[in-house]
């Protein structure tokens, strides 16, 4: 009987961490104010990046660089301002790169970001399956020290 119990708590244990996985992400929209700065990014010169940082009651703050060696430098200097406007304005939100040249690259990596996390939090979770299987295995629990 304490081994059907034991697997009974881990399979729970197991459906309830299963349950909390979502493919769900939210993708906020480019206000509108940022919209207009978009414009003027579109026409600047090649080797661009637009950073931006878009908190859910959608107070922004962004960044760009256009005309560097590489893209590379271009994303190193449109993070920095990013951050700077970040900092004046209160932005909590993460920043994330919008655009590379013409190209609207925001969703996907947003998408890519979330799915990081996902993997990151599913390992921890395994961890603590395994532990609390192990647990229920040995009928050991830690115990508090003295």
């Amino acid at each position: 009987m304490k081994v059907l119990a034991k697997i009974l708590f881990v399979s729970t244990i197991v459906a309830v961490v299963a349950g909390c996985a979502t493919d769900v992400v939210y993708i906020p929209k480019l206000p509108t104010d940022a919209r207009v700065k978009m414009l003027d990014y579109l026409e600047q010169a090649d080797n661009k990046v637009f950073v931006v940082a878009i908190d859910p009651g959608g107070d922004y703050a962004f960044g760009y660089d256009f005309g560097k060696a590489t893209l590379k430098e271009a994303a190193k200097v449109a993070v920095e301002k990013c951050d700077a406007s970040r900092e004046a304005h209160g932005i909590v939100a993460k920043p994330y790169i919008y655009a590379i040249n013409e190209k609207v690259v925001f969703e996907e990596m947003i998408r890519k970001d979330a799915e990081a996390k996902r993997r990151s939090k599913s390992a921890g979770q395994e961890a603590q399956i395994d532990e609390a299987a192990r647990q229920g295995a040995t009928g050991e629990a830690d115990q508090p020290a003295e």
